[in-house]
C-alpha cells in the first residue's frame, strides 16, 4: 500500500510541475516583403513625393544609383519592419544573363548594399532583388529594381587637393562614352550641398569646362570643397536617366592678400 501511495504522490508532483509551464510558441509567420527603392532621381533634382512624403533627393535617399567611388551600383531598401530577421541575400541578373545569381549575404541591420563587383560593366542593365530570412528560417522576397552605369568622366582640372582663388575656379573634364547631360556638383567640407549646374551635351563635343561663380564661395574661403561631374543619358527601356558619378576631388579655397 505505501508503494502505491508513493507512486500517486510522484505522479501528482509531475502533473503539478508540468501544469505550471507555458507552452512554447513558434513564430510560423514569414517576414514582411522587403521593399527596394527604385531610382527616384538624382542629387540636384530637388524634391519629389515618395510614399506620401516629400524627399529632397541626395546620394543617400534617391534609390538605386551609381556610386562616386567606383563603377559600382548602390542598392537601397526601405527599413525592414520585422525585428527577428537573421540576414538578407542579394541577387543580381542582367539583360544578357537572366538567371538570378546570389552575389552576397549581409546582416539585416543594413539598409543598402554597394555592389562593387569587378564583374560590373558599363552600358549593361543590371537588376536586383533581395531575400530576407528570419531566425526561424522563414523567407520573403522583394520586388526588383534596375539600373545601368555609364562610363565615369575624365576629370582634368583642378587637380585634387590643389589651391585656387574663389574668383578663378574653372572645372575642366573630358567626355567618356555616350552622354547627353552633365551635372557639376559642389559640396562643402562637411559634404553638404553648395551648388550644381547642368550642361547639355552635343554628340560632337569632347572637352568641357565650367566656371564656378564667385558668389557661391564667399562663406567658404580658407576651407576645402568637394566637386565631381555626374553624367546622364536617358534609357528608354528603363524610362529614366541612368548615369555615372566621377571620383570626387577636393579643392582648397585661398584668399587673396
Amino acid at each position: 500500500m505505501p508503494k502505491i501511495i508513493t507512486l500517486i504522490l510522484i505522479s501528482l508532483i509531475v502533473l503539478l510541475a508540468c501544469s505550471g509551464k507555458d507552452k512554447i510558441t513558434v513564430d510560423n509567420t514569414p517576414p514582411n516583403r522587403p521593399i527596394l527603392v527604385p531610382h527616384l532621381g538624382d542629387y540636384g533634382d530637388g524634391s519629389i513625393e515618395y510614399n506620401n512624403q516629400t524627399i529632397f533627393l541626395n546620394d543617400d535617399n534617391n534609390g538605386i544609383d551609381a556610386d562616386p567611388d567606383g563603377d559600382w551600383i548602390r542598392v537601397s531598401w526601405e527599413h525592414f519592419l520585422d525585428t527577428d530577421l537573421d540576414y538578407a541575400r542579394i541577387y543580381r541578373f542582367d539583360e544578357f544573363n537572366n538567371i538570378p545569381t546570389l552575389i552576397d549575404s549581409i546582416s539585416s541591420n543594413n539598409e543598402y548594399y554597394l555592389d562593387s563587383s569587378s564583374s560590373l560593366s558599363t552600358y549593361i542593365r543590371y537588376s536586383y532583388f533581395i531575400e530576407v530570412v528570419d531566425n526561424n528560417g522563414y523567407m520573403a522576397v522583394s520586388d526588383t529594381v534596375s539600373y545601368m552605369l555609364l562610363s565615369k568622366q575624365i576629370l582634368i582640372s583642378p587637380a585634387t587637393e590643389s589651391y585656387a582663388y574663389s574668383d578663378s575656379i574653372k572645372f575642366e573634364w573630358q567626355k567618356s562614352g555616350f552622354v547627353s547631360k552633365f551635372r557639376i556638383m559642389v559640396f562643402d567640407d562637411n559634404h553638404y550641398y553648395m551648388w550644381h549646374s547642368d550642361l547639355d551635351v552635343s554628340f560632337e563635343e569632347d572637352f568641357f569646362e565650367m566656371d564656378l561663380p564667385d558668389n557661391v564661395l564667399q562663406n567658404y574661403l580658407g576651407e576645402y570643397i568637394y566637386w565631381r561631374v555626374d553624367a546622364f543619358d536617358w534609357d528608354y527601356e528603363l524610362s529614366m536617366y541612368v548615369g555615372s558619378e566621377s571620383n570626387e576631388r577636393t579643392l582648397y579655397l585661398q584668399t587673396r592678400k
